[in-house]
């Protein structure tokens, strides 16, 4: 998913560059037009149209040079551009532009278009617009005294050419830059999918085996004691039980890897009821049904509730109360642990985060409380209108 867009910069970036370099090579094409259309070349100086050549030449050069740091800058590989090798690239394009004023060959003026323009060129994929605009409105300035004022059709292809030259460079480099902030959406998109599956994996492997390691403890420890008080079957019939939850924890962890992991309302209140059962603690469940839409989160809380509960507190009695109240459902599990050491950590850390998170992407809140040595914790979820009614 995301090779595509890092080999489709690859290649824009490829094609800009070489379209770039096919731009600002102009003034050699310039200038060797006019030598064709100019036949044979009596009379003409052969000193100035030989450095003529070489000049267009090394500024095409330069040209190309100058393009390829500024593409490097546009894709983050910015170079330091030498300060003689730009002031000895603006001396071969003076140079070239008055070479041109002794070479009596047609149409010289666009090659002074050409090379002043190829110049601009060259260095407007740095540029944003608005300086890209002013540089433009410069150059022609620069330009129209060079190309020949007398002539209005030579002076306007001139001009033509120069601004043509600088925008295809300029708006190839845009496109680039488009490119590359579309690449590095696309990265940062799967980059937070990624953190998202993995906080995903994180909060669901918390909230199944705290529950989970929670029974097999209580489970164990019974089995312990029946050990010690000579009921052997019984014994055996707890190890049973806690060799089927590891099995079961197998399972679970491949449901929560592929996000098949799903819980129900009924599922976590006959789970509450047999755990807290086997850690010889009543429960006691009241109030009204739980809505559908949100029986599974409200499970979620039942499951890291109680799990919070058997490790930190020392209760004997839980109460799990519902109430359809105020275009509310409220969930609260009050437990008379309050008084032990480490009753006040219930709900604490990953697993208040998570139940928070759950109940949140509902609209609704979760707290704690205590009502002297009662530890309450309370979630609630606001009713859709179809629900109060």
């Amino acid at each position: 998913m995301s090779t595509s867009p890092l080999v489709g910069a690859h290649r824009f970036e490829i094609y800009v560059r070489w379209s770039t370099y096919l731009a600002v090579s102009l003034p050699a094409g310039t200038l060797l037009r006019s030598v064709v259309e100019a036949g044979p070349l009596t009379g003409t100086p052969l000193a100035a149209l030989v450095a003529a050549g070489v000049l267009s030449l090394a500024l095409v050069t330069g040209n190309i040079l100058v393009t390829n740091w500024s593409v490097d800058a546009v894709v983050g590989r910015a170079r330091r551009l030498r300060t003689g090798g730009a002031i000895a690239w603006l001396l071969v394009l003076v140079g070239l532009v008055a070479v041109t004023f002794v070479l009596p060959l047609p149409a010289m003026g666009l090659t002074v278009a050409a090379a002043i323009g190829s110049v601009a060129a060259s260095l407007v994929p740095v540029l944003n617009a608005r300086r890209t605009l002013l540089l433009n409105a410069a150059v022609l300035v620069l330009a129209v005294p060079l190309v020949g004022p007398g002539d209005p059709v030579l002076l306007l292809v001139g001009a033509a050419l120069t601004s043509g030259v600088l925008w295809v460079s300029w708006s190839s480099a845009w496109m680039l830059r488009v490119l590359l902030e579309l690449q590095a959406a696309h990265e940062t998109r799967a980059e937070l999918a990624l953190a998202n599956q993995r906080l995903r994996i994180s909060r669901d492997l918390h909230d199944v085996f705290g529950r989970t390691l929670a029974t097999i403890a209580v489970k164990s420890s019974l089995a312990s004691e029946l050990v010690r008080r000579g009921r052997d079957e019984q014994a055996a019939a707890e190890i049973t039980e806690v060799r089927r939850l590891a099995e079961e924890a197998g399972t679970e962890v491949r449901h929560v890897v592929r996000g098949e992991l799903r819980t129900t309302w009924d599922g976590e209140i006959s789970g509450a009821r047999s755990l807290l059962a086997s850690a010889g603690i009543r429960f006691t469940v009241t109030g009204d049904p739980v809505p559908e839409r949100c029986g599974q989160a409200l499970a979620w809380v039942v499951r890291e509730g109680v799990t919070n509960l058997l490790r930190h507190s020392s209760a004997t009695r839980v109460t799990l109360a519902t109430a359809n109240e105020d275009a509310e459902v409220l969930l609260t599990i009050a437990n008379d642990g309050a008084g032990s050491a480490g009753s006040a950590q219930a709900g604490a850390g990953t697993g208040l985060r998570s139940m928070s998170e759950r109940i949140g992407a509902l609209g609704g809140r979760l707290s704690t409380r205590r009502d002297g040595d009662w530890f309450l914790l309370d979630a609630t979820i606001p009713l859709m209108e179809e629900e109060i009614a």
